[in-house]
């Protein structure tokens, strides 16, 4: 009988890391390209591309309140309609050429069966995790997911460097790829659903929207988070772009690496929660945060200073620096692990992951603009410097939740 259990576990790891990749590649081949689709097919201004940021980003903000709505569903069933939603949207703008106004609506389908399936990503994964191997497992999950990353965005860049791919298709190929991926990624979450060994909760029923103070250090955590992405998503390319003056095949190759070495990276990161505990990690993540943060900071000043050249060996150092800033993503799985440790009931772990993609959404709006605004009236290195300030939240909460733990009688350090 443990046997049979052993098995059926290793099994439904297998077919989830297959779905984790399909879904990488699905996003690398859709979403990654979207801002050349709709300069390329609809020829859009500046201030529509501001407008389509509400259809494309609104999805995680509402995601917390949608997870609460399919309360009664189970967190594999909820992800197979995610990657449904996700096949619709990218199929009507891959084969249809959709009117401008029509293409928001199906922009906004396929986004929000994206952020819906994100929280459900470390949800799943977590529940597929063998006791004392959590943070092994997301480790896994998440270096799949790099390593198809990578793959695809070499795919990505020769399709259209050789004409393989491109916009003045009347098929656009990639898109159409991403959602039979999709498809099949629905058809294996719906067969996982049925191999999942019980005790993983594949029927586990989620919580209705709650906050909790208990859950008041993964909120904490989010917040500082949140506003250190912006290094990720906005910033940190304009280092490269703006600053060094940089194409967009320097950025994609950058891109590359850093989805090279986070397959290695996550692993590593998930070893470190199993073997030194989420005190260790977290405090790991502070200091980490804060001196990859800070070292950005002074490149930046240097280089809007004139100081530091765009050519030459020293470029390089602010490239390497920039991919270790990028893989700050990879954190992200410490902090579903902290939720898992502080969850009341195992039930509002899913929600409580959706409301930090919610709160991660609203940062995304307000924090880039306060940003913008810092980095145009007093230097770009402020707005690195402050986001190496805000690591001192992770290191907080990491010296919190190891006195908790020990408090608790807790193995986890």
């Amino acid at each position: 009988m443990e046997d049979q259990k052993k098995k059926q576990l290793q099994q439904a790891i297998f077919i989830f890391t297959i779905v984790v990749c399909l879904t990488a590649i699905a996003t690398g081949l859709g979403s990654t390209t979207f801002s050349n689709y709709f300069k390329e097919v609809y020829h859009v201004t500046s201030e529509q591309r501001g407008f389509i940021e509400i259809p494309r980003e609104s999805p995680g903000i509402l995601c917390a309140v949608i997870v609460s709505l399919l309360a009664g569903f189970s967190d594999v069933t909820i992800g197979a309609v995610s990657q449904i939603l996700v096949m619709v949207g990218l199929l009507v703008m891959g084969v249809f050429s959709p009117s401008y106004g029509m293409m928001l609506i199906f922009l906004f389908i396929q986004s929000l069966g994206m952020h819906l399936f994100m929280p459900l990503n470390d949800a799943i994964s977590m529940d597929l995790a063998k006791e004392g191997e959590v943070g092994k497992t997301l480790g896994h999950f998440k270096s799949s997911a790099s390593m198809s990353t990578m793959v695809t965005a070499f795919v990505v860049f020769a399709g259209y460097r050789f004409g393989f791919f491109s916009f003045g298709d009347k098929i656009l190929k990639p898109f159409v790829i991403a959602a039979v991926l999709s498809v099949v990624a629905a058809v294996l979450l719906i067969y996982l659903k049925k191999i999942m060994p019980e005790s993983s909760g594949k029927t586990k029923p989620k919580s209705k929207f709650i906050m909790r103070k208990q859950y008041m250090p993964y909120y904490l955590t989010l917040v500082a988070y949140g506003c250190q992405k912006r290094i990720k998503l906005v910033f940190g390319p304009w280092i490269v772009i703006e600053l060094m003056g940089k194409g967009a095949d320097t950025v994609a190759m950058l891109g590359i690496l850093t989805s090279f070495i986070g397959a290695f990276f996550s692993k590593r990161l998930g070893k470190m929660l199993d073997e030194k505990g989420l005190k260790y990690t977290m405090v790991f993540e502070g200091i980490y945060m804060m001196v990859v943060a800070a070292a950005l900071g002074v490149a930046a000043g240097a280089l809007e200073k004139g100081i530091l050249g765009k050519d030459g060996w020293m470029v390089f150092i602010v490239y390497a620096i920039y991919i270790l800033a990028y893989l700050l993503e990879q954190f992200n799985m410490v902090h579903a692990f902290m939720m898992r440790q502080l969850a009341v009931d195992p039930s509002e772990v899913t929600e409580s992951l959706s409301i930090g993609l919610s709160i991660d959404h609203v940062l995304a709006i307000t924090v880039s603009s306060i940003f913008g605004v810092i980095w145009a009236r007093f230097g770009a290195e402020y707005v690195f410097f402050i986001c190496a300030a805000t690591a001192l939240v992770q290191m907080g909460v990491g010296i919190y939740m190891g006195k908790r733990m020990l408090s608790d009688g807790s193995t986890t350090r």
